[in-house]
């Protein structure tokens, strides 16, 4: 698969994202720039080659800024993300978690058809490689503690999101997802 890719600074630091002929395909924080290595970058989207060209992310670009801005609160990308059937269902359901909105990894279980596979829905979140348009930053702990996103800025960027979204964990609000 060939990918177009590129690296831009956002309010929150550097991403690399990546496009297919089919769809997004990666769009993560980059931890440390002076070490950062767009190969590896690539491996993460299964790619066999990729090409810097920033033009043909313009969209993708955008549609985060907006976000980051405050003036969007969904996307309209299609996706075109890589993993294993379980992760790409866990994945699906990080989807349905609303703007504003967070879910416990048990909520998220739940809603993928088994309660007692908790870590195994923590290892699918982590391995999103389209981080903010798959909001796997919606995802907690079931006692509201902010856990994950150790790989993407720590969990200091996970709450620097969730403020951006007005979620305050703090406030004694219940979270839970309303299971129909």
């Amino acid at each position: 698969m060939h990918v177009k890719y590129d690296v831009f600074t956002n309010k929150w630091g550097d991403m690399f994202i990546a496009i297919s002929n089919k769809g997004l395909c990666a769009a993560l924080f980059i931890e440390d720039k002076n070490n950062f290595k767009v190969e590896d970058a690539l491996a993460l989207t299964q790619a066999t080659t990729g090409e810097y060209s920033p033009q043909a992310l313009e969209n993708v670009k955008s549609q985060l800024m907006d976000y980051f801005d405050g003036k969007r609160k969904t996307f309209d990308l299609v996706l075109d993300i890589k993993g294993t059937a379980f992760q790409e269902e866990v994945w699906d359901i990080l989807l349905r978690i609303p703007f504003g909105e967070v879910w416990s990894y048990q909520d998220v279980a739940i809603a993928a058809g088994d309660a007692n596979k908790v870590r195994a829905i923590g290892g699918a979140v982590g391995k999103n490689p389209v981080v903010i348009i798959v909001p796997c930053h919606r995802v907690v702990g079931k006692n509201g503690k902010l856990t994950g996103f150790s790989s993407l800025g720590g969990i200091e960027l996970k709450q620097k999101i969730l403020d951006h979204e007005g979620i305050d964990l703090n406030s004694g609000a219940d979270y839970q997802i309303p299971l129909i």
